[in-house]
């Protein structure tokens, strides 16, 4: 009678143990399964950009309300991180640009918000934003700078309206997107997986 109630013991602790392990790989699985399809990889010779965001390098601005910089400093952040594969270090830029492809595919170019009341800041941690107005950027160039080999570095960019005189119900709004540029001329672009 004692050896019937260890086997079910026995058996009840194997099931149990099969559960668990089923049960955190399953887990393991879905976590990475959205993490990878949530973040947009895109190289060029030595730079690797990884986009943390579902829409990868893509940026839409929607709400046509004027606001103030400390709310739009709050506003929805697109977060992307830049990193260096050589020793050496190498020059990049960050450029945001109006998304040819995709206002050509919603056919909506007489409703693109004018660049004259976008503002924006990028940022980087341990330093303040940098803000700026999208029609001010030369050639949509944010920033430009030199990155250590072996480094990455990550950086958060966010968009809205001010000085507004569109109504409030206008359909206006802006497509554009990410661009890391190496040594001016190599488009970080995406790679298939």
């Amino acid at each position: 009678m004692l050896t019937y109630y260890r086997k079910q013991m026995i058996k009840s602790g194997l099931i149990i143990a099969f559960i668990l392990t089923f049960a955190l790989t399953a887990t393991h699985y879905i976590y990475y399964k959205f993490k990878d399809t949530r973040n947009q990889v895109n190289n060029s010779k030595s730079l690797e950009v990884t986009f943390h965001e579902k829409a990868g390098d893509s940026i839409t601005l929607t709400k046509v309300t004027s606001i103030s910089d400390s709310v739009g400093l709050s506003s929805h952040a697109y977060t992307f991180t830049i990193k260096n594969n050589l020793e050496t270090p190498v020059n990049y830029s960050i450029k945001l640009v109006k998304d040819n492809e995709k206002i050509v595919e919603d056919e909506c170019g007489e409703y693109q918000i004018p660049q004259s009341i976008i503002k924006g800041a990028i940022h980087k941690e341990k330093e303040e934003n940098k803000i700026f107005m999208l029609s001010d950027l030369k050639d949509g160039t944010v920033l430009s700078r030199k990155l250590k080999g072996k480094a990455s570095i990550s950086y958060t960019v966010r968009l809205w309206t001010t000085n507004n005189t569109l109504p409030l119900d206008s359909d206006m709004h802006y497509h554009g997107k990410i661009q890391v540029v190496e040594n001016g001329v190599d488009i970080a672009t995406a790679i298939s997986q």
